[in-house]
């Protein structure tokens, strides 16, 4: 029978760890275990609080704040997470907190603003909150408001993500980011707002780059990314008609639900994965060259894919891998219209010499046009070592359909895997 342990006598710093897992409320409760766990709870490196889910008859929720951090023995307090509404918690008091935060060496803090409906009401982050040296990690939350009017200073910070925040100015957002000369990750997530015409991100450092912003807003212009160390970018969305973009070092980045950004900022990626629509896509000049591409992964269930395919064909002389995506669609009758594909005038040099693996994903094996496509690029990718396809569910019914098909394409030279 294995033997049994208690808490106890475990590691101290595992006990913490797993102490700063569990809600404040109970951590605190911990110290009525026995007098070795009294102090106890005053280590754990990781605070969060939730004002939503606080209820004591004892004291407030501003008193359990300010008790835990008072409390705090060591020097060095790795994580704050304060998540408040107005209704619990006064902005000066968060203001307090946070600056006592900084004051043990606090080195991630994560806010997030809780609103309720019918309430109007914002917490403004300031200058006088970007003053902490030893903070690596800043998560700003929706509806905090960021008001920096002077340039802060947060030397050692690597992490910023503004998820949902709003911004008095664009130079609030150039304030903030100029006073992170060791940032190296951005996230950046917006919709509607008013107060902001470029967001601008000019940050030597910085190595990964998220955009995911739906503000369509007559007063959002756009992005300014000057950025040369950029190493990732992810683009989800974006709806706004601008899109500069200084990257020369970029090696792999995801677009998805976007018109503008294939252009020659992106010519210097290995990894490249396309979620957009051909009919909104603007094209780089002659000449825009792929060179460096070996990756190449595009999204099939827009219209006109097929044309986007063909256009970086032509343009990846040194491609190596394909992977084609396709969607789940309810209706297994779905097909889209109206497209035509052009093929390559001529056999993209990629498939002459260089592609050798091909994946199609959630193929849609009753329709023409993914036939033709797929029946081409096995026929031209004359060094191809493996190529996988694979369906999305089948239904019974379809089944005899299905061996049909293979049985035809196995006669014309097909022998994917997955088939």
């Amino acid at each position: 029978m294995a033997e049994e342990m208690n808490m106890g006598q475990l590691d101290e710093n595992l006990i913490l760890k797993i102490l700063s897992l569990v809600p404040i409320k109970s951590v605190v409760s911990t110290s009525v275990l026995s007098k070795e766990w009294q102090s106890r709870w005053k280590s754990v490196p990781k605070l969060k609080f939730n004002s939503e889910d606080y209820q004591s008859e004892h004291q407030t929720f501003s008193e359990t704040v300010y008790k835990s951090l008072l409390s705090y023995e060591p020097e060095v307090l790795d994580s704050f997470h304060l998540s408040f509404g107005s209704d619990k918690a006064d902005a000066v008091d968060v203001v307090h907190w946070i600056k006592t935060a900084f004051a043990l060496h606090l080195r991630t803090l994560v806010l997030e603003f809780l609103i309720y409906p019918y309430e109007v009401d914002e917490f403004i982050f300031t200058s006088s909150l970007c003053t902490c040296d030893t903070l690596e990690t800043l998560k700003l939350g929706s509806l905090i408001l960021v008001d920096i009017p002077a340039r802060g200073s947060m030397k050692s910070l690597k992490t910023l993500h503004l998820i949902h925040a709003f911004y008095t100015n664009d130079e609030s957002i150039c304030n903030l980011l100029s006073g992170c000369p060791r940032l190296e990750e951005l996230v950046v997530e917006r919709s509607c707002e008013y107060s902001v015409k470029f967001f601008t991100i000019k940050v030597p450092s910085l190595q990964r780059l998220r955009i995911y912003d739906d503000n369509d807003e007559d007063e959002f212009v756009g992005y300014v990314i000057d950025t040369p160390s950029l190493k990732y970018l992810e683009i989800g969305y974006l709806g706004c008609p601008q899109f500069s973009l200084n990257a020369p070092g970029l090696l792999a980045a995801y677009i998805a639900r976007v018109s503008n950004v294939i252009s020659e900022s992106l010519v210097s990626v290995r990894r490249l994965v396309l979620n957009v629509s051909t009919s909104m896509t603007i094209y780089p000049p002659t000449g825009c060259i792929f060179y460096q591409l070996v990756y190449l992964q595009i999204y099939t269930h827009e219209p006109g894919w097929y044309d986007l395919l063909t256009w970086m064909l032509e343009h990846s002389p040194k491609l190596q891998v394909l992977k084609l995506v396709g969607k789940y669609r309810i209706n297994p009758d779905y097909h889209v219209l109206g497209w035509e594909w052009n093929k390559p005038k001529s056999v993209p040099e990629c498939l002459l010499s260089h592609l050798e693996t091909f994946v199609w994903r959630r193929y849609d094996w009753k329709g023409e046009k993914e036939e033709e496509v797929a029946t081409y690029l096995l026929k031209n990718a004359r060094g191809l070592k493996n190529a996988t396809f694979s369906t999305g569910p089948i239904e019974p019914g379809q089944l005899d359909k299905l061996k049909q098909r293979r049985r035809t394409r196995k006669k014309i030279g097909w022998c994917a895997q997955g088939f």
